[in-house]
């Protein structure tokens, strides 16, 4: 919208050639279905920074959703306190966000990944939870813009053999699947474009 809006500024009306948005494309070219029988039914996307980089609410935690957050990895920090935020604070390293989510915290092992530079040769992904990914995109050095975050059980899903039946399990769980998905470290990254797009 606020590229139409621009030309139109500037005295020209653009053709605007309908497509796949990249909230949906770049998590499935990095392996990461947004719905999944199963795991999640249903997907919201929004905007991590509002209008000069005002604070937006975030939608607060459904299990059976996954969450897509656009322009919101330079403030990490901020958007990932304000989903696990309760009454009695945001928690060690993260900054407050009370008050910039609507609906319930986010348990801290949500797991989340980070797609900077999707579908391009130097496509990263960053895999946490919620609780480790600040710590997790640190260690991965400078941002590579533009970024998106994936927050829910989808990320799960197409890792390793697959994990689909998150909804029936039961948190009970969790902890279990997330130690097989991260192999027993904290985070995982992967660099790079699978080697068949690479040849295409």
């Amino acid at each position: 919208g606020e590229e139409v809006l621009f030309f139109r500024a500037h005295g020209f009306e653009p053709l605007v050639v309908p497509g796949v948005s990249s909230a949906l494309a770049a998590p499935i070219f990095a392996g990461i279905p947004v719905t999944q029988r199963g795991v999640a039914e249903s997907v919201v996307v929004c905007t991590g920074v509002g209008r000069q980089g005002k604070e937006v609410k975030l939608p607060g935690y459904e299990r059976s959703r996954t969450v897509l957050i656009l322009m919101g990895v330079a403030r990490i920090a901020q958007v990932v306190g304000a989903m696990i935020c309760n009454d009695s604070g945001s928690g060690e390293g993260l900054q407050s966000g009370e008050g910039r989510r609507e609906g319930h915290p986010y348990p801290r092992n949500t797991p989340i990944a980070i797609i900077e530079r999707g579908s391009m040769p130097d496509q990263r992904v960053v895999a946490s939870t919620l609780g480790d990914i600040c710590e997790a995109l640190d260690s991965a050095g400078e941002q590579r813009p533009p970024g998106m975050m994936v927050v829910g059980w989808a990320v799960l899903a197409l890792q390793g053999t697959g994990d689909t039946s998150v909804l029936e399990e039961g948190e009970e769980r969790d902890e279990e699947g997330i130690r097989k998905w991260l192999g027993g470290g904290r985070w995982v990254m992967r660099e790079g474009i699978d080697q068949g797009w690479a040849e295409a």
